[in-house]
């Protein structure tokens, strides 16, 4: 399971709560802020997405594709369709993968595990600025503005994580995580909306004759 990039990658497709988290660190401004102000009145998402991952070594590009949910404070779903049907799914206590082709299905205790704490944006108990150090950049030619996030804590998942965010919203339209290997996963977000999502569609149930395999169990 590609958690490295799986895990970065959910960090900030769906934000945080900017009242919570702890005194003690000042809250965000300027771009970040209307990061948080955004996602902090958004409950629901739904949009479709591209991924492509350049790896260092060996030099290659991957390019997937497929749908993103979310649903605060902890639900989401990654329905990877192009070029092989793989799902994520959290209902927020443990995460899913199953590989459709493999015929397997990996079952993570999200509590359990590093993923847990970058999740701390979908759980509404951190802050961007509790965690991470940001730095704005120029704006691109499509108007939208870099800023690069570095964790406060060490991770062994990523190095940095870039923000594309439009600046009149603060909705990040893309994400890029640069990993300790010198692996780049970039994922654009496309038609995105925000009306209510069932909850059904953050639960997995084990299809017939799909083998489970325990991640992270002590």
């Amino acid at each position: 399971m590609e958690t490295r990039f799986f895990a970065a990658a959910l960090v900030l497709a769906f934000a945080v709560d900017a009242a919570a988290g702890p005194a003690a660190v000042p809250p965000a401004t300027g771009i970040l802020a209307k990061v948080q102000a955004f996602y902090a009145r958004t409950t629901d998402f739904k949009a479709s997405f591209k991924q492509v991952v350049r790896t260092r070594s060996p030099k290659r590009t991957f390019t997937r594709s497929g749908t993103v949910w979310f649903q605060r404070p902890n639900r989401m779903r990654w329905d990877y369709q192009v070029p092989d049907k793989v799902h994520y799914v959290s209902d927020g206590e443990v995460l899913w993968s199953y590989d459709v082709e493999e015929a397997v299905a990996y079952r993570l205790p999200v509590k359990d595990s590093e993923l847990y704490q970058a999740l701390g944006f979908l759980t509404g108990t951190t802050r961007l600025a509790d965690s991470f150090d940001g730095v704005e950049q120029p704006a691109t030619a499509g108007g939208l503005v870099p800023v690069i996030l570095t964790p406060r804590q060490p991770s062994g998942s990523y190095q940095s994580i870039t923000l594309f965010v439009d600046p009149a919203t603060g909705e990040t339209r893309e994400t890029e995580v640069l990993d300790p290997l010198g692996n780049i996963s970039r994922v654009r977000f496309d038609d995105p909306t925000f009306g209510p999502l069932p909850a059904s569609g953050f639960t997995f149930k084990v299809p017939a004759g799909v083998r489970v395999q325990e991640l992270g169990s002590k």
